[in-house]
């Protein structure tokens, strides 16, 4: 088990002894806000969040279970412990805490509009506006969370579904190339071979960087002789 707190005090101590100060600053500064959240409501959420960040994914996966014990109603805490069963490669509890997620999400909400009319129906008005603005201000399930689903949906070799993921996360962002790149992955597993080969066209165009990795991607072994695969990744002259 890794404590967040020594490592990087141990961290900051490496960086004065090697007289790099102002990198030491920057890792105290750290320190001292995890000194912080020790004191917080969310206190295992925040360790969880600080665990990721050092790569310690089983003690956060521990912490954001404790954090779910005490706060059942957040759905935060439920996508990060989706992420870090991602990339503890346990990828069907991974899609299970996402899809707790996305419930609790839609709960979240509906409790919230139920709220501007009750308020409303005894004419606390003032308590209306509150869950009307909690409505205004609520956070969407963001372009991560798509992606993350997406990636976990694709490892399950459920294409369809990771397909309709990242079209969704392409929403916020279009010309996205790392999704564009999972989306071709998950269009050629779902049979939508077209499909893919326009996608790869795209992002091999946009940024030629992407051939060598495809190149070398066993995702696309199924395609690798075919002649328009072997065009768009330039083993190929296409007049031939």
């Amino acid at each position: 088990m890794t404590d967040p707190k020594k490592y990087w005090e141990m961290k900051a101590n490496v960086l004065k002894k090697g007289k790099k100060f102002e990198d030491a600053i920057k890792i105290v500064d750290k320190f001292q806000r995890l000194k912080k959240d020790e004191k917080v409501e969310d206190f295992w959420h925040k360790r969880a969040i600080h665990c990721c960040e050092i790569g310690d994914y089983e003690e956060a996966k521990d912490a954001l279970i404790k954090d779910l014990e005490i706060n059942q109603k957040r759905y935060e805490p439920l996508i990060l412990l989706g992420k870090i069963l991602y990339e503890l490669k346990e990828y069907e509890e991974s899609l299970e805490y996402f899809n707790k997620a996305s419930e609790e999400h839609s709960r979240a909400h509906l409790r919230n509009i139920q709220k501007i009319g009750q308020m409303k129906n005894v004419h606390k008005f003032e308590e209306a506006v509150k869950y009307s603005d909690l409505v205004y201000h609520e956070k969407t399930l963001d372009y991560t969370y798509w992606h993350y689903r997406g990636m976990t949906l694709l490892k399950l070799k459920k294409f369809i579904e990771a397909s309709s993921c990242f079209k969704t996360a392409l929403e916020t962002d279009q010309d996205n190339p790392r999704i564009l790149y999972v989306l071709a992955k998950s269009e050629l597993g779902a049979g939508n071979k077209e499909k893919a080969f326009e996608i790869l066209e795209k992002i091999c165009s946009t940024n030629p960087s992407n051939k060598g990795k495809l190149r070398i991607d066993r995702d696309f072994d199924q395609i690798a002789e075919e002649k328009r695969f072997r065009v768009i990744i330039g083993l190929l002259n296409p007049k031939l």
